[in-house]
């Protein structure tokens, strides 16, 4: 009896080990036959880029450049954009964070030019866009109220651009911003340029005949 449980044990052990043989080289058969398998090339990883253009008016270039010293970091782009739209004016710095622009535009339906101005700051980066004196509304005139109650009707429908009224001087302006927290956007600035020059152009015969101008 004894004699036949020690057999029996002999076997069961082998049993075992046979097992853990068998697995062993199954495993190291398959580690041989991944590192045997031709692996497939990776790629590089891709960097996008953007164009940069070629500064005409289909593709705006989109370099700032070197800043030089003493002046705003946005202001070379600004006197790039000008020149490219074709346009009557000239941009100085004020100081090394601030910049001013005046642009004369010419409309075809008032047959009027219009001061266009430009306020560029790094403090607020914001270049605020504004015709000079569009109109002038005397506080005490009889035509300022109604005029006003126009301009606020108009400043309700339109999308971009805003009339704003100094009481002290009667002085009308219309006004856009653009933001350059992020970035210069050429392509904005070109839009807006055109926006606040048709706009002015467009309105300035509508609101003419709510007020008259000397």
């Amino acid at each position: 009896m004894r004699d036949r449980l020690v057999l029996v044990s002999v076997l069961l052990v082998g049993v075992v080990i046979g097992r853990y043989s068998i697995s062993g080289a199954a495993s190291a058969q398959e580690a041989t036959n991944e590192a045997a398998a031709p692996r497939e090339p990776v790629a590089p990883p891709t960097t996008a880029t953007t164009p940069a253009g070629d500064g005409t008016e289909e593709s705006p270039t989109r370099e700032v450049g070197e800043v030089p010293a003493g002046q705003p970091r946005y202001l070379a782009a600004l006197r790039a954009e000008i020149e490219a739209m074709g346009l009557d004016g000239a941009c100085d710095a004020d100081d090394a964070q601030r910049a001013h622009c005046a642009v004369v535009v010419r409309g075809e339906v008032s047959h009027r030019s219009f001061d266009l101005r430009m306020a560029y700051s790094d403090v607020t980066d914001t270049v605020y866009l504004y015709v000079d004196h569009y109109l002038t509304a005397r506080a005490d005139a009889a035509t300022t109220d109604p005029l006003i109650r126009h301009m606020m009707e108009l400043n309700w429908r339109l999308l971009v651009g805003k009339f704003e009224w100094d009481p002290a001087d009667g002085e009308v302006r219309l006004a856009m911003v653009m933001n350059t927290d992020s970035n210069f956007d050429r392509r904005a600035f070109r839009s807006l340029v055109r926006a606040i020059s048709d706009q002015a152009d467009r309105l300035y015969p509508e609101l003419t005949r709510v007020a008259p101008q000397p």
